[in-house]
């Protein structure tokens, strides 16, 4: 028995070492595609939003809107985005490293985050060795590391997710309190790091839960009361700071508004950038307001307004969002528009031919998982919440990258278990060739 234990702990211990080292090799790649292909970065954009909030926060101003305040010095009011991504980009600010620089490694050390969580995911749905082939494809896979130097919500999108797996994974193992609450916990960590994906709420949490299957209904309801009561109480902080201090309500975000405006109007209904964005739908549209949940709330009446007048053109339109997500609809010219948000082209291709190899090797995963009876719901759900979020928005490349820690989950397991295979026929063909103590007493 103390044997038994003895090598068991040999073997978890090998496993966290070998984890540590692809967490490394996962690091050290995110690292020489930050100096070699971005270093210096421009600062603009979306990480420069993230990048000046986070000091902002940092420094106790609240959160206006970054933009407006370098260029007149006005403060506004402001959540373009939700805040988790500069929250977390505060805590090296908070120490003094609030350069750029600082914030863009320390968002590479998100990403080596999420590289071990899909690990543990890994090992809880299918076992050591799936957990580790796992984290090595998310160490180097271009889909799991694009936009950590880049200073992006899709980091925290990606670690976030990964988080919200593996708790679904827990809770399916044991249906307590305490992983109800980290379940809801990690639910709205995933919101406020991206708006879009509170879809998950009903994609994964209410189904894991309510759904539960061995299980009385009033202990269903319980832990989902726990979930959701946790989750609200997580998010409630920052929706109370933003409808006190708006003109229209807004809960998570005021920036759906905006990215609706960009989406819905000829040159995104039609031509060569159907299914994507264009600044062309904003500039035909009317002065909006300066106060940014009015401006919001303008934005979307005019959205919903074009999409009512053009409903027989919304199939074709959502169509080619999921396929550009989705790297199938004109990927090569994807890959080229990536280019505006500064991923180098020749990464953006390599990542869009390893995604297809591992779409298929996904689509193997469910096989494997159906026929091992093992629950399939935590690792597509964020795919379908993508998908949802992507008919409504637009469709590009890095709306997939919450998504990716199931795809690569997906595929370690059907990698392993292919392996697996292949080391049992081996072994058997081994065996079937050697002569046994009999065969060679006859001889």
């Amino acid at each position: 028995m103390r044997g038994q234990r003895a090598r068991q702990r040999v073997r978890v211990t090998r496993w966290h070492a070998w984890l540590v080292a692809i967490c490394l090799l996962g690091l050290g790649v995110r690292l020489f595609y930050l100096f070699h292909w971005l270093y210096p970065t421009p600062v603009q954009g979306d990480p420069f939003y993230y990048h000046e909030a986070a000091n902002l926060f940092a420094d106790g101003r609240g959160w206006p809107d970054p933009y407006e305040l370098r260029l007149s010095g006005h403060y506004l009011a402001d959540a373009q985005h939700p805040p988790l991504t500069s929250v977390l980009l505060a805590i090296p600010s908070l120490l003094g490293f609030t350069s750029f620089l600082a914030h863009q490694l320390f968002s590479c050390l998100l990403g080596v985050g999420a590289v071990g969580l899909v690990a543990f995911t890994g090992r809880r749905v299918a076992g050591p060795a799936t957990g580790l082939v796992a984290a090595g494809i998310a160490a180097v896979y271009p889909g799991m590391w694009l936009n950590d130097p880049l200073v992006m919500s899709e980091t925290t999108g990606i670690l976030t997710c990964s988080w919200l797996i593996l708790a679904a994974y827990r809770l399916r193992e044991r249906r307590s309190v305490g992983t109800a609450a980290v379940l809801g916990l990690a639910l709205a960590a995933v919101m406020l790091a991206r708006a879009e994906l509170a879809l998950l709420a009903l994609v994964l949490v209410v189904p894991v839960v309510g759904l539960a299957r061995g299980v009385a209904w009033r202990r269903r309801a319980g832990l989902l009361a726990v979930a959701a009561l946790t989750s609200v109480l997580a998010v409630a902080p920052w929706i109370g700071y933003n409808l006190a201090r708006f003109a229209e309500p807004e809960y998570l975000s005021t920036g759906l508004g905006t990215t609706l405006a960009v989406t819905h109007c000829p040159a995104t209904y039609h031509g060569s950038r159907l299914g994507w964005w264009s600044f062309d739908c904003v500039l035909g549209l009317p002065p909006a307001p300066q106060e940014r949940s009015e401006r919001d709330a303008f934005y979307r009446h005019e959205a919903l307004a074009y999409m009512r007048a053009h409903t027989d053109r919304l199939p074709v339109v959502a169509v080619a969002r999921l396929g550009r997500t989705w790297g199938v609809y004109h990927p090569w010219q994807q890959a080229r528009l990536d280019v505006i948000e500064l991923r180098p082209i020749g990464l953006s291709q390599l990542g869009m031919v390893m995604l297809w190899g591992i779409e298929v090797a996904a689509a193997a995963g469910v096989v494997v998982l159906v026929r091992r009876r093992q629950p399939l719901l935590p690792l597509l759900a964020v795919p379908i919440a993508v998908s949802l979020a992507t008919v409504v928005v637009y469709g590009t490349t890095r709306f997939r990258a919450a998504a990716e820690p199931a795809l690569v989950l997906l595929a370690a397991v059907a990698l392993t278990a292919a392996a697996e295979r292949l080391l049992t026929r081996l072994r058997a063909t081994a065996s079937a060739g050697t002569p046994n103590a009999f065969e060679l007493a006859g001889n």
